[in-house]
């Protein structure tokens, strides 16, 4: 019988942030571009960032611009924002309405679980065409969405985030979580 995926939803992503994190390892991220194709692929990294009291996150100590406001919505919407004015990077957001709070998507495997086209934020964003018009939206479709996999990951390692050492002992947090056994993550 051939596996068909369902898309995830929306309760999914309203759940507490670590959890969702690491609940998106091993599944599908897909993306329809205007010509009506679909580009996907497996999430097998990923960052939690846990909102007012995270000094790594963009909401931290109740921050709220233009930029973050998608991170406001309840969770089950993208956010997506620029960073060193030239890469864009993806979020879900999680918890509830209000609570700003998003898990970044650090790295897809493809299809060749060697191509590394979707290997860092900035990357997976280029090779799905994510910007930041894209940021806001629901993420049940038409134009972003997560489904089930038919293949979950063995070992689920965690580890601290990348480039967040202005954050102090935040920086130190275990809030990365990365599939073990996939070459398509952007660093061990």
């Amino acid at each position: 019988m051939k596996f068909v995926p369902k898309k995830l939803p929306l309760v999914f992503f309203q759940r507490e942030t670590i959890q969702v994190a690491r609940d998106l390892i091993g599944l599908q991220l897909c993306v329809r571009s205007n010509d009506g194709s679909v580009r996907q692929g497996r999430i097998v990294e990923v960052e939690a960032y846990i909102g007012v009291e995270d000094p790594a996150c963009h909401t931290y100590l109740h921050r709220r611009t233009s930029r973050t406001e998608a991170m406001y919505l309840s969770g089950g919407h993208s956010y997506v924002y620029l960073i060193y004015g030239m890469h864009n990077c993806f979020n879900v957001v999680t918890a509830g309405e209000g609570e700003p709070e998003a898990v970044l998507i650090r790295a897809l495997e493809l299809e060749d679980p060697h191509d590394r086209a979707a290997a860092g934020p900035g990357k997976l964003c280029r090779h799905l065409g994510l910007t930041r018009e894209d940021s806001g939206l629901l993420l049940e479709g038409p134009r972003i969405w997560i489904c089930e996999s038919d293949h979950r990951p063995l070992v689920i390692a965690s580890a601290e985030r990348v480039g967040v050492d202005y954050a102090g002992d935040a920086a130190f947090w275990p809030l990365r979580f990365f599939d073990e056994g996939s070459a398509a993550v952007s660093r061990r």
